[in-house]
């Protein structure tokens, strides 16, 4: 095919790290001279209207999803609402399929979004797990998982090409057939030779209620570090800011460019273990604190190998204490030098090819 006229990008909308992750796709393809626009729903989707407020916007169904906070229920109520979240798939295809039609689309990048898909025009899926880690539940889902990929034409898994991966045996699944392209590492950020004058911000993401719970814990953390220097950014919008303290200071959100300084001078990041969120912090080559989202496998998993790799340590939220952070001297952060970005040499010729 010849370089693509019009991409249609779409991430889901859960959390906000796959918006995130499309930002430095979106650049890439505006950069080229392609017309892009965008689809997608609820905070995904403003997230991508407040960092490219000229590009067409497609809104597609809900794709909120709630979450359990108790172990065995988490993926059972995720299973259980699967299947709705495939009639509203069904549903965006027709939405999809009529805009690709109308705005004559010829890519679209969907990102973990399995209804912005179209057999008329190439459909690609941005996906770093190819297999899940969910328990009893970890055979079922990656099986389903595996189905819905082999639609497309192309997997792109978002990841370093040197090794060890950051994404590990997350991106290795026998049953995914369709072809699959590591592409670099996907993040919004740059790193910026900014003076360290924060000594910890914490960047809140992820569903509720869970994400609320993590901004009490740190919140009530922080407010006895009166010595510090600190920061939260919570992950909301639309809500009431928090009075700021003498040493504490909260954002409801930021858009990439504040966000990517505020980060930029930190010494320590605490933050869930979102793939999007370990990508970022290995993009800026950061020391870093993680809290994996409770009960979510993926997260766990990259928390627990990144403390083996000896990069970053970890605390589950229910145990999480402020004098864990003196565990950070123990291990080495990331090394920005050795995680290859997105695009790899090469990209531009597998999208004329």
């Amino acid at each position: 095919m010849d370089f693509p006229n019009h991409v249609l990008v779409s991430p889901l909308n859960w959390g906000l790290g796959h918006a995130s992750r499309c930002v430095p796709v979106i650049r890439y393809f505006l950069k080229q001279g392609s017309k892009v626009s965008i689809a997608s729903d609820g905070n995904a989707l403003q997230l991508l209207k407040d960092e490219f407020p000229d590009l067409d916007v497609l809104e597609l169904n809900s794709s909120n999803v709630t979450y359990s906070t108790f172990g065995f229920f988490f993926y059972l109520k995720l299973i259980l609402q699967g299947f709705g979240l495939q009639k509203r798939a069904l549903k965006d295809e027709k939405l999809v399929k009529a805009f690709v039609k109308k705005h004559k689309v010829d890519l679209i990048v969907a990102d973990h979004r399995f209804g912005t898909f179209s057999e008329n025009v190439k459909s690609v899926i941005i996906c770093h797990q190819l297999q899940f880690k969910a328990g009893l539940f970890s055979y079922s889902s990656s099986h389903f998982n595996a189905k819905s990929l082999n639609r497309f034409s192309e997997v792109w898994v978002p990841d370093t090409d040197t090794s060890p991966s950051l994404s590990g045996v997350l991106s290795q699944y026998h049953k995914v057939k369709a072809p699959v392209k590591t592409i670099g590492i996907l993040s919004r950020f740059s790193k910026l030779e900014l003076g360290e004058d924060i000594d910890y911000i914490a960047v809140i993401s992820g569903p509720e209620p869970l994400r609320t719970q993590f901004e009490k814990k740190l919140i009530q953390a922080f407010s006895n570090l009166k010595s510090k220097t600190c920061v939260i950014v919570r992950g909301v919008y639309d809500r009431e800011k928090l009075k700021d303290l003498p040493h504490l200071k909260f954002y409801n959100h930021l858009n990439s460019e504040e966000l990517n300084s505020l980060v930029c001078r930190a010494k320590v990041v605490i933050c869930r273990s979102g793939y999007s969120s370990v990508m970022d912090m290995a993009c800026l080559g950061k020391k870093v604190f993680f809290v994996p989202t409770p009960h979510q496998g993926e997260q766990e998993y990259l928390a627990e190998r990144l403390e083996h790799m000896k990069i970053a340590p970890f605390s589950s939220q229910e145990k999480f204490k402020t004098t864990d952070l003196e565990n950070l001297k123990f291990y080495s952060g990331f090394n920005s030098e050795e995680m290859h970005q997105f695009p790899l040499p090469g990209f531009l010729e597998t999208l004329e090819g």
